[in-house]
């Protein structure tokens, strides 16, 4: 019987990476690389189709706010235009001190959370003088721990996100840091690939891959998208009794995940063609952690390096015996203490 199951794996994989490449070849043709040395990046947004089957282009402009007020009201218009399915704990946050500060840092929170995530880091450095942007991501922080919303998102949304909340963030402070964890993570990552405007990029347990396939992405974006989306639970075993944040829903969508994936396999592909954009770039990993794969985590900031960015690396130990979310202090293994003492020390140190 075990061999019928492994078999039945090994033909999934063989269709992830033979049978069924269109995810992969558009991600290659659509996103950061371009097989033409002529090609020019703008913060790594223009974006040329590299084969004739794929010929779709995206196209991402940045555009920097300069003005503190302008900040603001993109900040409510956006949430008053784009937040009106999030719950009252799912919206935005901001917290400024009323004018452009020297500082400002963007947090990007984790796949089927919501901005609550960040609400108690936030003010640890918004009390440090910085202003604090949390942007919600598409589908997030909807009061239905079962919703489906979730499936609907999609890569373009967290490129979108990735940029206007740098955008924005520009006119809320002189000097810009993001921090992201698991797929916020993934999403500071490609701000510190594609954004030239960054002081920091902080990548904390970034989801570019899972724990139990090390060193595989391709296989497993395509695989995301061969099978219908489905909604999976995180524990499948104790499923919605589970012990976690009351904003995070009890499942994902295979479909959202795989986009998450094809955004880390975009930083993973550019990062050995080309210079990440952002020079100081802090990644943060978790000893404990059997969420995600830290073999590919290794692999591209061994490519940011080799390009002469500034790297610095901190491992929480297994000591501290915490699982994969070390942010949210609503979590029963949470060691917020000693976790956003470290994330001060090293960020705003």
């Amino acid at each position: 019987m075990i061999f019928y199951f492994l078999g039945i794996l090994a033909f999934i994989f063989v269709l992830g990476v033979v049978i069924f490449p269109v995810e992969t070849d558009s991600l290659r043709s659509s996103i950061g690389i371009s097989k033409d040395p002529s090609t020019k990046f703008l913060h790594g947004h223009k974006i040329v189709a590299s084969k004739q089957k794929y010929q779709a282009s995206l196209f991402y402009s940045s555009k920097p706010l300069e003005n503190y007020d302008e900040s603001i009201r993109r900040v409510h218009e956006r949430i008053s235009t784009q937040e009106i399915d999030a719950a009252d704990y799912g919206h935005s946050i901001i917290m400024t001190h009323g004018h452009k500060t020297e500082k400002v840092i963007v947090f990007y929170h984790g796949y089927t959370n919501c901005p609550r995530q960040f609400e108690d880091l936030g003010k640890k450095f918004f009390e440090q003088g910085y202003n604090v942007y949390v942007p919600r991501v598409p589908h997030h922080g909807i009061n239905d721990l079962f919703t489906k919303e979730i499936g609907r998102l999609t890569i373009r949304e967290l490129m979108q996100v990735c940029d206007e909340s740098v955008d924005i963030a520009r006119g809320l402070g002189k000097k810009v840091t993001v921090l992201g964890i698991s797929m916020g993570g993934v999403m500071a990552a490609w701000n510190a690939q594609f954004r030239e405007d960054l002081d920091k990029a902080v990548l904390v347990v970034p989801s570019f891959g899972w724990y139990f396939l090390p060193g595989i992405i391709k296989p497993l974006v395509n695989v995301s998208f061969l099978f219908p989306n489905s909604f999976l639970w995180w524990d499948p075993v104790k499923r919605e009794k589970r012990r976690s944040p009351f904003s995070m829903y009890h499942r994902f969508s295979t479909h959202g995940m795989g986009h998450i994936l094809r955004l880390g396999l975009s930083v993973f592909r550019a990062s050995k063609k080309q210079a990440p954009l952002s020079k100081n770039i802090y990644v943060m990993t978790n000893d404990m952690d059997i969420a995600v794969d830290e073999p590919n985590i290794k692999k591209v900031a061994e490519n940011w390096k080799r390009f002469g960015a500034n790297v610095a690396w901190y491992r929480f130990s297994k000591e501290l015996k915490m699982e994969h979310d070390i942010v949210d202090p609503l979590h029963p293994y949470a060691r917020v203490d000693f976790v956003y003492e470290k994330i001060l020390e090293k960020i705003a140190g």
